[in-house]
């Protein structure tokens, strides 16, 4: 088969090109969570997003976060500092490990996390009128399935990252 026709087969294929849906499903999110979420988080940036939500309600240390965001702990440092300064984390010395600390919300911190999240599941009340309850758990399953696939993958690496 030449190259172009190669070619326009994809092109013919891009409804169903995975890395375009979830790329334009990410951008739909983002743009979303900036007219719907904004109002609440203010001088938030997005990029806070991925480690102020993966700080559990007793507290996370930043390794905890690296894994769960799965951004790389050199990479938050500076986010971590940057939601200290605007009030919604503090850290604490951990009581198992004084080299550690424990990162936890504060009351603010808190509260973005839970108006946010309310907005988030006014969001899926709206899938879920569009798709239907079954197909709308069905993706969920299913991502969740995709994912846990990917971070099997990541387990049996070298624990090298990089993006």
């Amino acid at each position: 088969m030449k190259i172009d026709d190669r070619l326009r087969e994809i092109e013919n294929q891009k409804y169903r090109n995975w890395q375009r849906l979830i790329y334009i499903l990410r951008r739909h999110l983002d743009i979303w969570s900036h007219k719907n979420i904004r109002p609440e988080w203010g001088q938030m940036k997005l990029s806070y997003w991925p480690v102020i939500c993966n700080i559990a309600a007793e507290g996370s240390t930043a390794m905890e976060i690296s894994r769960s965001s799965m951004v790389a702990k050199q990479s938050m440092s500076r986010t971590i500092k940057e939601l200290e300064e605007k009030k919604m984390i503090t850290s604490k010395p951990s009581k198992d490990d004084r080299r550690s600390e424990r990162l936890q919300l504060t009351a603010s911190g808190k509260q973005l996390i839970v108006d946010a999240n309310d907005n988030v599941f006014k969001l899926m009340e709206t899938y879920k009128e569009l798709v239907g309850e079954k197909n709308l758990e069905t993706t969920i399953n299913t991502l969740n399935k995709i994912i846990e696939y990917h971070e099997s993958l990541a387990m049996n690496d070298d624990g090298d990252n990089d993006e």
